[in-house]
Protein backbone atom coordinates (compact mmCIF):
# COMPACT_ATOMS: atom_id res chain seq x y z
CA UNK A 1 0.00 0.00 0.00
CA UNK A 2 2.82 2.10 0.66
CA UNK A 3 4.55 1.62 -2.72
CA UNK A 4 5.55 4.42 -5.03
CA UNK A 5 4.25 2.49 -8.39
CA UNK A 6 0.65 1.50 -9.59
CA UNK A 7 -0.24 -1.87 -9.48
CA UNK A 8 -1.61 -5.61 -8.19
CA UNK A 9 1.02 -6.12 -5.50
CA UNK A 10 0.09 -10.09 -4.53
CA UNK A 11 0.72 -10.47 -0.61
CA UNK A 12 0.79 -14.73 0.07
CA UNK A 13 -0.41 -15.07 3.49
CA UNK A 14 0.14 -18.92 3.61
CA UNK A 15 3.50 -18.13 2.58
CA UNK A 16 4.46 -15.58 5.37
CA UNK A 17 2.72 -18.31 7.79
CA UNK A 18 5.46 -21.05 6.46
CA UNK A 19 8.32 -18.51 6.67
CA UNK A 20 7.40 -17.41 10.74
CA UNK A 21 7.00 -21.74 11.03
CA UNK A 22 10.78 -22.43 10.05
CA UNK A 23 12.15 -19.71 11.83
CA UNK A 24 12.11 -16.61 8.92
CA UNK A 25 11.58 -12.99 9.71
CA UNK A 26 8.26 -12.06 11.33
CA UNK A 27 6.13 -9.20 9.67
CA UNK A 28 5.15 -6.68 11.83
CA UNK A 29 1.57 -7.30 11.25
CA UNK A 30 2.11 -10.93 12.06
CA UNK A 31 -0.03 -12.14 15.10
CA UNK A 32 0.11 -15.75 16.28
CA UNK A 33 -3.48 -16.33 18.48
CA UNK A 34 -2.17 -17.47 22.21
CA UNK A 35 -4.50 -19.89 24.10
CA UNK A 36 -4.98 -18.30 27.70
CA UNK A 37 -6.07 -19.51 30.93
CA UNK A 38 -10.26 -19.73 30.55
CA UNK A 39 -12.21 -21.17 27.66
CA UNK A 40 -15.96 -21.01 28.04
CA UNK A 41 -19.22 -19.84 25.90
CA UNK A 42 -20.87 -16.74 26.83
CA UNK A 43 -24.57 -18.18 28.54
CA UNK A 44 -26.14 -14.92 26.87
CA UNK A 45 -25.25 -14.86 23.43
CA UNK A 46 -23.12 -18.10 22.60
CA UNK A 47 -19.65 -16.87 21.83
CA UNK A 48 -16.51 -18.97 22.60
CA UNK A 49 -14.25 -16.67 24.60
CA UNK A 50 -10.84 -17.22 25.97
CA UNK A 51 -9.14 -15.17 28.44
CA UNK A 52 -6.50 -14.94 31.28
CA UNK A 53 -7.38 -15.55 33.95
CA UNK A 54 -11.17 -16.47 35.73
CA UNK A 55 -13.12 -13.42 35.37
CA UNK A 56 -14.04 -11.23 32.73
CA UNK A 57 -16.60 -9.90 29.87
CA UNK A 58 -17.59 -11.90 26.66
CA UNK A 59 -16.03 -10.02 23.81
CA UNK A 60 -18.97 -10.13 21.73
CA UNK A 61 -22.00 -9.08 23.76
CA UNK A 62 -19.62 -7.65 27.13
CA UNK A 63 -21.76 -9.99 29.68
CA UNK A 64 -19.81 -10.36 32.55
CA UNK A 65 -19.00 -13.98 33.15
CA UNK A 66 -18.65 -13.73 36.80
CA UNK A 67 -22.31 -15.29 37.22
CA UNK A 68 -21.11 -18.46 34.89
CA UNK A 69 -18.19 -19.46 36.99
CA UNK A 70 -20.20 -18.94 39.84
CA UNK A 71 -22.50 -21.45 38.56
CA UNK A 72 -20.00 -23.65 38.19
CA UNK A 73 -18.87 -23.29 41.39
CA UNK A 74 -22.14 -24.49 42.95
CA UNK A 75 -23.05 -27.58 40.31
CA UNK A 76 -19.32 -28.50 41.74
CA UNK A 77 -20.37 -27.96 45.37
CA UNK A 78 -24.01 -29.75 44.63
CA UNK A 79 -22.18 -32.78 43.44
CA UNK A 80 -19.92 -32.97 46.81
CA UNK A 81 -23.05 -32.77 48.70
CA UNK A 82 -24.57 -35.50 46.63
CA UNK A 83 -21.49 -37.86 46.97
CA UNK A 84 -20.07 -36.90 50.62
CA UNK A 85 -21.21 -36.63 53.84
CA UNK A 86 -19.30 -32.89 53.96
CA UNK A 87 -22.32 -31.26 54.54
CA UNK A 88 -20.34 -28.33 56.91
CA UNK A 89 -18.00 -27.91 54.36
CA UNK A 90 -19.66 -27.50 51.02
CA UNK A 91 -22.30 -24.92 53.30
CA UNK A 92 -18.97 -22.98 54.04
CA UNK A 93 -17.72 -23.44 50.38
CA UNK A 94 -21.07 -22.10 48.65
CA UNK A 95 -21.00 -18.68 50.75
CA UNK A 96 -17.36 -18.61 50.06
CA UNK A 97 -18.57 -19.10 46.13
CA UNK A 98 -20.96 -16.06 46.80
CA UNK A 99 -18.22 -14.07 48.59
CA UNK A 100 -15.60 -13.97 45.87
CA UNK A 101 -18.52 -13.91 42.72
CA UNK A 102 -19.76 -10.58 44.61
CA UNK A 103 -16.56 -9.39 45.09
CA UNK A 104 -15.63 -9.17 41.87
CA UNK A 105 -18.81 -7.40 40.88
CA UNK A 106 -17.85 -4.52 43.47
CA UNK A 107 -14.52 -4.58 42.00
CA UNK A 108 -16.56 -3.97 38.45
CA UNK A 109 -18.65 -1.46 40.00
CA UNK A 110 -15.96 0.46 41.46
CA UNK A 111 -14.31 0.66 38.51
CA UNK A 112 -16.67 1.60 36.24
CA UNK A 113 -18.78 4.16 37.95
CA UNK A 114 -17.43 7.33 38.86
CA UNK A 115 -17.16 7.91 42.62
CA UNK A 116 -15.25 9.80 45.60
CA UNK A 117 -11.36 7.90 46.03
CA UNK A 118 -12.68 7.02 49.46
CA UNK A 119 -15.88 5.21 48.32
CA UNK A 120 -13.64 3.72 45.25
CA UNK A 121 -11.74 1.86 48.02
CA UNK A 122 -14.36 0.83 50.03
CA UNK A 123 -15.66 -0.84 47.14
CA UNK A 124 -12.62 -2.65 45.85
CA UNK A 125 -11.93 -4.10 49.28
CA UNK A 126 -15.93 -4.96 49.72
CA UNK A 127 -16.21 -8.06 51.76
CA UNK A 128 -19.42 -9.66 51.55
CA UNK A 129 -19.03 -12.37 54.24
CA UNK A 130 -21.16 -10.20 56.33
CA UNK A 131 -24.23 -10.70 54.37
CA UNK A 132 -27.14 -8.53 56.06
CA UNK A 133 -24.70 -5.05 55.83
CA UNK A 134 -23.54 -5.53 52.63
CA UNK A 135 -27.15 -6.05 50.53
CA UNK A 136 -28.00 -3.23 52.02
CA UNK A 137 -25.06 -1.30 50.58
CA UNK A 138 -25.60 -2.48 47.43
CA UNK A 139 -29.29 -1.86 47.30
CA UNK A 140 -28.71 1.57 48.40
CA UNK A 141 -25.97 2.90 46.67
CA UNK A 142 -26.43 0.68 43.43
CA UNK A 143 -30.56 0.12 43.17
CA UNK A 144 -29.21 -3.95 43.02
CA UNK A 145 -31.29 -6.20 45.56
CA UNK A 146 -29.48 -9.04 46.30
CA UNK A 147 -32.94 -10.81 48.01
CA UNK A 148 -35.00 -10.59 44.82
CA UNK A 149 -37.42 -13.05 44.79
CA UNK A 150 -36.32 -14.93 47.77
CA UNK A 151 -38.86 -15.15 50.47
CA UNK A 152 -38.10 -13.82 54.44
CA UNK A 153 -37.48 -17.28 55.94
CA UNK A 154 -34.88 -17.69 53.45
CA UNK A 155 -33.49 -14.66 53.56
CA UNK A 156 -32.97 -15.08 57.51
CA UNK A 157 -31.39 -19.08 56.77
CA UNK A 158 -29.19 -17.01 54.54
CA UNK A 159 -27.70 -14.85 56.98
CA UNK A 160 -27.19 -17.17 59.43
CA UNK A 161 -25.10 -19.36 57.24
CA UNK A 162 -23.19 -16.76 56.56
CA UNK A 163 -22.30 -15.99 59.90
CA UNK A 164 -21.80 -19.89 60.34
CA UNK A 165 -18.96 -19.76 57.86
CA UNK A 166 -16.98 -18.19 60.54
CA UNK A 167 -17.39 -20.66 63.21
CA UNK A 168 -16.40 -23.12 60.31
CA UNK A 169 -13.13 -21.38 59.25
CA UNK A 170 -12.01 -20.39 62.03
CA UNK A 171 -12.98 -22.40 65.04
CA UNK A 172 -13.48 -25.75 63.46
CA UNK A 173 -17.37 -25.75 64.12
CA UNK A 174 -17.12 -24.59 67.87
CA UNK A 175 -19.76 -21.99 69.08
CA UNK A 176 -18.01 -18.60 70.52
CA UNK A 177 -19.63 -16.13 71.68
CA UNK A 178 -19.41 -13.98 69.11
CA UNK A 179 -21.21 -15.94 66.58
CA UNK A 180 -24.17 -15.71 69.30
CA UNK A 181 -23.88 -12.02 69.25
CA UNK A 182 -23.54 -11.35 65.82
CA UNK A 183 -26.33 -14.31 65.07
CA UNK A 184 -28.62 -13.90 67.60
CA UNK A 185 -28.89 -17.67 67.14
CA UNK A 186 -30.05 -18.54 71.08
CA UNK A 187 -30.57 -22.27 69.95
CA UNK A 188 -26.77 -22.81 70.66
CA UNK A 189 -24.02 -22.22 73.39
CA UNK A 190 -20.80 -21.30 73.59
CA UNK A 191 -18.50 -24.03 73.11
CA UNK A 192 -21.44 -26.19 71.57
CA UNK A 193 -20.41 -27.92 67.74
CA UNK A 194 -22.77 -26.69 65.23
CA UNK A 195 -23.00 -29.07 62.50
CA UNK A 196 -25.47 -29.10 59.28
CA UNK A 197 -27.65 -31.78 56.85
CA UNK A 198 -27.91 -32.58 53.60
CA UNK A 199 -31.22 -30.26 53.68
CA UNK A 200 -29.31 -27.35 54.83
CA UNK A 201 -26.24 -27.54 52.01
CA UNK A 202 -28.65 -28.08 49.46
CA UNK A 203 -30.67 -25.56 50.54
CA UNK A 204 -27.52 -22.79 50.90
CA UNK A 205 -26.89 -23.83 47.89
CA UNK A 206 -30.00 -23.07 46.10
CA UNK A 207 -30.13 -19.31 48.06
CA UNK A 208 -26.49 -18.13 47.15
CA UNK A 209 -27.27 -18.89 43.72
CA UNK A 210 -30.47 -17.15 43.31
CA UNK A 211 -28.61 -13.68 45.47
CA UNK A 212 -25.80 -14.37 42.47
CA UNK A 213 -28.23 -14.37 40.08
CA UNK A 214 -29.64 -11.29 41.41
CA UNK A 215 -26.48 -9.04 41.60
CA UNK A 216 -25.44 -10.19 37.67
CA UNK A 217 -29.10 -9.03 36.77
CA UNK A 218 -28.86 -5.43 39.10
CA UNK A 219 -25.18 -5.16 37.58
CA UNK A 220 -25.78 -5.81 33.91
CA UNK A 221 -29.14 -2.88 34.34
CA UNK A 222 -26.58 -0.18 34.81
CA UNK A 223 -24.21 -1.91 32.24
CA UNK A 224 -26.33 -3.91 29.66
CA UNK A 225 -24.95 -6.35 27.31
CA UNK A 226 -24.85 -5.84 23.77
CA UNK A 227 -28.54 -6.32 22.25
CA UNK A 228 -28.07 -7.70 18.77
CA UNK A 229 -25.87 -11.04 19.63
CA UNK A 230 -27.80 -11.76 22.47
CA UNK A 231 -31.17 -11.33 20.33
CA UNK A 232 -29.58 -13.37 17.77
CA UNK A 233 -28.62 -16.35 19.90
CA UNK A 234 -32.22 -16.07 21.33
CA UNK A 235 -33.69 -16.46 17.81
CA UNK A 236 -31.29 -19.33 17.20
CA UNK A 237 -32.53 -20.83 20.24
CA UNK A 238 -36.49 -20.23 19.39
CA UNK A 239 -35.99 -21.23 16.13
CA UNK A 240 -34.26 -24.44 17.28
CA UNK A 241 -36.98 -25.47 20.31
CA UNK A 242 -40.30 -24.73 17.26
CA UNK A 243 -41.29 -28.65 16.00
CA UNK A 244 -40.06 -29.56 13.12
CA UNK A 245 -42.75 -28.63 9.70
CA UNK A 246 -42.06 -32.41 8.44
Amino acid sequence: MQSADDGEHLIDMDEVADAVGKGGVKPKFYYAEESQQNKYKCPACDESNDILGRYGYCSSCGTHNGLREFEVDINGNRNRINTSQQYDTCTKDAVAAFDSFARQIAKQLASRIPMTPTRRKEWERKLFHNLKPCAEALSAVFDINSFKKLRQEDIDFAILMFHRRHVYEHNGGEVDEKYIRDSGDTSVRVKQVIRETRETAVKIADVVLQMGRNIHEGFHCIFPSEEMPVRIHQEHLKRRRQPSAN
